[in-house]
């Protein structure tokens, strides 16, 4: 007879349709009742662990959490979620599912004395394909999914080997009907099948545990044991296997609240630039950034990352991102002045009155446009003119000078400049006062923009782009480039109810277009558009010495059931978009699906700052700047016509997505450079034992990126992590402090390693 393995488990929301301080008291009430179960049933087994909420209990009521350590000993509390919680896997960074399990793990060994072998993640929405790869490498050979359910990508058999590119792989479990109300049914229906199952039962969602009715139901059967995700997964294996992402097509989460999503971006580069400057300064700040990275897991989970939640628990969610955000920048910029104060600025008092700083903190050098501002009034002379910057070296680096962030003039100067900067280091230019008049660069025609390295044309009518050339190819994009539509979306919070958007709205209504930045480095052009209540604003950013240009967008948006994107033809609809520590190639699709930094195309590469989402529909593709769905809204009933329901992403949403003309592989590097710009910092001057311009790391390799460099969890040993981009095996060659390392890495490898001295070696994600 087949057997169904019962894993007694509580599905628990830390935050969703309430907000954490809710949830800690519920799940206090679900610990003791697991015990309780634990005392009146011999057998009964139960699996849980999620470290940030064991912490709500270990704070609250130790002696709880003793009996719970207790349980664990004895192997009745299974410690079956590796992670630190069940977070949504497409929105972060591939670092971020990294510190997953390396948090995860490190607490739960710290505190029971034992690892997870599962990654439980039975309720995010979605699962990227390289993360077979990460779990295999934080310990984790074992994974449990639900979504996507059969409905949106049908498997074989719920047991099967998933396999990332580069070839590793975890033993999967699709049971995309947890949670079930009547368990006696189910297991009946188990004697028509043909092969052992696993089943999870409790209650979900808010807290509870199993119920002493499911318990007495599996103890009456003979084809049903108390069980653990380690017995289950530990005796079998499958020829089964599925090499590809499991996206579900419930696609509302891809798009919800890009505030919070871009938030977090935000603080993963903050923490990412906060360890590789500490261990440049030689600070060791593992402790205070770890807990940083701490909170900022906490926010991944899938339902605050997903915008599931209610709105009032994004007023927490924001706050535990600004912690984790100001600590990173404290720790960050502490190390870099350490090491600024050191060096001999090419500036001298009293010709030059500032200098400048640019910190990379990429490992690829950085080549582009930087802004930056510096003071004149109670130090110096009110001052309006011409600024010019020189290196060390003599060469000159002419200025634009742009509107500063405050509107006191003669007070502060702003402007914007063109530099190169070593991967992993700093340039310094001392600032030189030209005396010159300031006068705008003419613009004869807005609507036709000429430049050195492309032709933009913009509809007088509509105040759309209509066409962009490609002066050294003289190829063009086929049509509409980035043109704003709204769309009809009738789709609740999680686009349950719907299977795609709905029909186009009625067209913006152009209100004009004006030039509000001219100069010899970049123009900027100024759209409005109103749209109903709202009001839309695009600003063409146009440079004369780059293949890109930019597109800011800032809407006041007060609509609700409606989508908003931007529209680009395409003239083949195959393209590669980012996945975390990846890219994965797709075709047409009307539901949204995620998207990392960056969709790379035939024609040109897109990157973005605050789009997470887009569809691709007859060839058109369509960034998703925002839905506007009711905040928690299952649709479970009819909408009230009289209430006043909180809408999402209703007020300013901003952002902004680079168009470089044509593909640059890999598109990573590109996406690291848009999205991690150098840090500028204005410096006095002064002498100093380091030079004006050094960098501190050199990658041999072009096919790889290394994306993380800190010190290791213990120790000062450095940790260093990337990723190869090719698809192919290559040789890691890199120089860091004064040493040069060579190791061979595989096709699509995430590669962790330790440096000590001369000594490297491989390591897993656990640093072991």
């Amino acid at each position: 007879m087949k057997k169904n393995y019962m894993i007694g488990n509580t599905h628990f929301d830390p935050v969703w349709l309430w907000r954490w301080d809710e949830a800690m008291s519920s799940i206090t009430a679900t610990f003791r009742s697991a015990l309780q179960r634990m005392e009146e049933f011999p057998d009964f087994i139960y699996s849980f662990a999620t470290p940030p909420v064991f912490e709500w209990i270990r704070k609250t009521d130790p002696e709880l959490f003793e009996k719970i350590k207790t349980r664990v000993a004895e192997g009745r509390w299974e410690l079956g979620e590796g992670w630190w919680l069940q977070p949504d896997c497409y929105t972060g960074l591939g670092e971020s599912y990294v510190r997953q399990g390396l948090y995860g793990q490190r607490y739960l060994r710290e505190q029971f004395g034992r690892m997870a072998d599962t990654v439980f993640n039975i309720d995010s929405f979605g699962h990227s394909p390289m993360l077979p790869q990460i779990l295999a490498k934080s310990r984790l050979p074992y994974y449990v999914l639900c979504r996507p359910e059969g409905r949106h990508i049908p498997l074989e058999k719920p047991l099967f080997r998933w396999v990332s590119p580069d070839g590793s792989s975890v033993l999967a479990y699709r049971d995309d009907q947890p949670y079930r109300n009547n368990l006696g049914e189910e297991l009946d229906h188990l004697r028509e099948v043909d092969e052992d199952r696993l089943m999870v039962y409790g209650v979900t969602d808010h807290g509870g545990a199993p119920t002493i009715e499911a318990i007495r139901e599996i103890a009456s059967r003979e084809n049903a044991v108390f069980s653990t995700l380690h017995r289950f997964f530990s005796t079998r294996d499958t020829d089964y296997r599925v090499e590809k992402e499991l996206v579900t097509g419930d696609f509302g989460v891809y798009a919800n609240h890009p505030a919070v999503k871009r938030q977090n971006r935000r603080g993963e580069y903050a923490l990412l630039n906060a360890e590789k400057a500490t261990l440049l300064a030689g600070r060791n700040a593992t402790e205070t950034l770890g807990n940083a990275w701490r909170d900022l897991l906490f926010n991944q989970f899938h339902d605050i990352l997903g915008g599931a939640c209610i709105k009032e628990a994004y007023e927490d969610a924001m706050h535990l991102y600004g912690r984790a955000i100001a600590a990173a920048g404290e720790e960050m910029h502490f190390a870099l002045q350490a090491i600024t104060n050191r060096i001999g600025m090419p500036g001298k008092n009293p010709e030059n009155v500032w200098n400048i700083v640019l910190w990379n903190l990429n490992t690829a050098p950085f080549a582009g446009e930087v802004e930056a501002e510096v003071q004149w009034v109670h130090e110096f002379p009110w001052y309006d003119k011409g600024i010019l910057l020189e290196d060390g070296e003599g060469n000159r680096y002419p200025c634009q000078i742009i509107r500063e962030k405050s509107v006191i003039p003669r007070f502060r100067s702003r402007f914007l400049f063109r530099a190169e900067v070593p991967a992993l280091g700093y340039k310094a230019f001392k600032l030189i006062q030209t005396g010159e008049e300031i006068a705008k660069k003419p613009v004869a025609d807005p609507f036709t923009m000429t430049l050195p390295g492309y032709i933009v044309k913009i509809s007088p009518e509509t105040g759309e782009m209509e066409s962009i050339t490609n002066r050294k190819t003289g190829k063009s994009l086929p049509g509409r480039v980035l043109t704003p539509r709204a769309f009809a979306d009738e789709g609740d919070t999680w686009a349950f109810n719907v299977t795609s958007y709905g029909a186009a709205a009625e067209p913006f209504t152009f209100k004009g277009l004006r030039v509000v930045e001219s100069g010899d480095l970049r123009t900027i052009l100024k759209a409005d558009w109103g749209f109903r209540d709202s009001l839309l604003t695009l600003y063409y950013v146009l440079y004369e010495k780059e293949d890109y240009l930019d597109l800011r967008y800032r809407v006041n948006w007060n609509e609700k059931h409606l989508v908003l994107k931007l529209l680009t033809d395409l003239a083949d609809s195959a393209h590669r978009t980012a996945v975390p520590y990846g890219g994965v190639n797709r075709g047409e699709s009307a539901t949204d699906l995620p998207v990392g930094g960056w969709i790379e195309t035939d024609g040109f590469t897109l990157l973005t700052d605050g789009v997470f989402a887009y569809n691709l529909v007859d060839g058109v593709l369509g960034l998703t700047l925002l839905r506007s769905p009711i905040y928690g809204d299952l649709r479970i009933g009819e909408l009230d016509p009289d209430a006043d329901y909180d809408i999402l992403s209703q007020g300013i949403t901003e952002g902004e997505v680079r168009l470089h003309l044509s593909p640059v592989t890999p598109p990573e590097l590109l996406s690291e450079r848009f999205l991690n710009p150098p840090v500028v910092l204005c410096e006095a001057c002064h002498g100093g034992d380091l030079p004006d311009t050094a960098g501190y790391f050199a990658l041999e390799t072009p096919g790889a990126a290394v994306t993380a460099l800190k010190y290791a969890e213990e120790g000062e040993d450095v940790i260093l992590r990337g990723v190869e981009l090719l698809g192919k095996a290559q040789t890691l060659a890199f120089t860091f402090g004064g040493r040069r390392y060579e190791t061979p890495v595989g096709p699509c490898e995430i590669f962790t390693l330790r440096l000590a001295g001369d000594s490297l070696r491989a390591v897993d994600m656990l640093e072991e």
